[in-house]
């Protein structure tokens, strides 16, 4: 199995902090955030042979310097998208469908933001998808409803099936939330090339799943320890004070 780390975003809401440094880079718990990421993606029970990190062309230099001087005992590669700015990133689809193409990958696919904290083993979540066989999301129960619109809202069956999908929904049918962890069976690799060649304006994961759930299963695993989404100053600095791993 391949993992797919998505890090070519700009963290724009986080300047001045990340002018000149990747979100991913960003100490919490005395350590980049992407470190606590690769600890979780290096346990041998997860099964990760490799991992693919893309990046945007101005900060792949700084991961390609991380990647160098941390120690790991699976390869890391820095894979370069070539954009720029935030005007003309590929998005998250156009990342995951970039990083597919570059390496003509034909096997399961774990994919992650590099913005994500979470207290949980990869290894359940790993072993969830593979017994459902099906494309399968990280989510997690947020306390109050109303903060789920600023996410991807799920309504699973007891079975942990998606019915329904809605990103960012202004009135939340569920507090049940997706994270940026999704774990794609080997022939659902293709899936990923033919959506993002039939859409034309659509960059988001969140949209593709919603494009998914309409045509076969798609399952929620459920996280049950904390996790920290990096957006801003504020969920940054909540995170730095509240995450100890």
């Amino acid at each position: 199995m391949i993992a797919i780390v998505l890090a070519a975003g700009y963290g724009t809401r986080l300047y001045p902090l990340t002018e000149n440094k990747p979100k991913a880079l960003l100490p919490i718990g005395g350590k980049p955030i992407l470190e606590h990421l690769r600890e979780k993606l290096t346990s041998p029970q997860v099964g990760v042979r490799e991992v693919l990190l893309v990046s945007n062309h101005r900060f792949a230099e700084s991961f390609r310097q991380w990647a160098g001087s941390s120690r790991s005992s699976i390869p890391w590669d820095v894979l370069d998208d070539g954009t720029t700015s935030d005007e003309n990133r590929l998005g998250s689809m156009g990342d995951l469908a970039f990083a597919i193409r570059s390496r003509s990958i034909d096997e399961e696919v774990l994919v992650l933001g590099s913005d994500n904290l979470f207290e949980d083993d990869l290894a359940e979540f790993v072993g969830f998808a593979r017994q459902k066989g099906a494309v399968t999301l990280g989510a997690v129960e947020l306390a109050d409803q109303a903060l789920a619109s600023q996410y991807g809202v799920l309504t699973t069956n007891a079975q942990g099936r998606i019915t329904d999908f809605a990103e960012k929904p202004a009135h939340p049918a569920s507090s049940l939330v997706s994270t940026a962890a999704y774990f794609f069976p080997r022939k659902a690799v293709r899936l990923v090339l033919e959506y993002v060649s039939s859409q034309k304006t659509s960059d988001k994961l969140g949209s593709f799943i919603s494009w998914l759930v309409a045509r076969e299963p798609v399952f929620a695993y459920r996280f049950r320890g904390r996790w920290f989404d990096i957006g801003d100053i504020a969920s940054y600095k909540h995170a730095q004070e509240t995450f100890h791993p």
